[in-house]
C-alpha cells in the first residue's frame, strides 16, 4: 500500500509563502514494504483454492471412468448371459431328466425287491414251521406279519417260535403270547413279527 505524506503540502505552501527553495515544495512520497507482504496471501488462497479444484475435478472424472468401466462390465456380462441362457436351459433339463431316471430306477429296484420277497419269506417260513403245526390264517400289514395256526402239542408250537427267533436276517420282534387248546383237541396260537427286507 502507497502511503502519501499529506504533510509536505503544507510546507511547501509554508515555503512558497517565505520565498523558500522550489524543491522543498514538492510533496513527498513515503513507500513502506509491508503492501506487498500483504498482498500476497489473497493470491496464495486463490492458488490452493485453484488447486483443490482442480485436484476434485481429476477426481470426478476418475470416478466416471469407472462407472462407464462397471457399466461397460455389467453390459457384457449380460450379452454373455443371454448367450449362455439356452445352455443354462439345456443343462437345467439334462438334469430334471436325470432326476427322474434315478427315481425310476429306484422305483424299479423295489419292485424288483418286493417281487423276490415274498418267495424268500415263504421258504424262509416253510423251513421254520414243524410237521406238528400248519397255518389257518397268514396277514400281512406293510413290514407286520400276523400267523394265526395250530399245533398237536405246545412243544410243536414252542420249536416253530424258537425256529422264527433264530432267523433274524428275515424276521424280527416276534411277539408269541401263548397258545390254547381248541375245541378239536388241537392248540391254537397266534404268532406275528415284522418282516426284514434281507434281500
Amino acid at each position: 500500500m502507497i502511503k502519501i505524506n499529506l504533510l509536505g503540502d503544507a510546507l511547501a505552501q509554508t515555503g512558497g509563502k517565505k520565498g523558500g527553495d522550489k524543491g522543498a515544495a514538492e510533496p513527498a512520497q513515503i513507500y513502506t514494504g509491508e503492501g506487498s507482504s500483504r498482498s500476497s496471501l489473497p493470491i496464495a488462497g486463490v492458488v490452493v483454492g485453484l488447486a483443490f479444484t482442480a485436484l476434485g475435478g481429476i477426481y470426478f472424472l476418475w470416478l466416471n471412468n469407472e462407472v462407464a468401466k462397471a457399466e461397460r462390465k455389467k453390459a457384457e456380462l449380460e450379452i454373455d448371459r443371454k448367450q449362455y441362457e439356452p445352455y443354462i436351459a439345456l443343462e437345467k433339463k439334462f438334469r430334471e431328466k436325470k432326476e427322474a431316471l434315478q427315481k425310476k430306477e429306484e422305483v424299479m429296484t423295489t419292485l424288483k425287491r418286493q417281487q423276490t420277497l415274498p418267495v424268500h419269506f415263504l421258504e424262509e417260513l416253510a423251513n421254520s414251521l414243524p410237521d406238528d403245526v400248519w397255518f389257518k390264517r397268514v396277514a400281512q400289514k406293510g413290514s407286520l406279519v400276523t400267523i394265526e395256526g395250530e399245533g398237536r402239542n405246545f412243544e410243536a408250537i414252542n420249536a416253530f417260535y424258537g425256529n422264527l427267533q433264530s432267523r433274524t436276517r428275515w424276521f424280527k420282534k416276534i411277539a408269541y403270547p401263548g397258545a390254547k387248546r381248541g375245541a378239536n383237541g388241537a392248540f391254537e396260537f397266534t404268532i406275528s413279527f415284522e418282516l426284514q427286507n434281507a434281500v
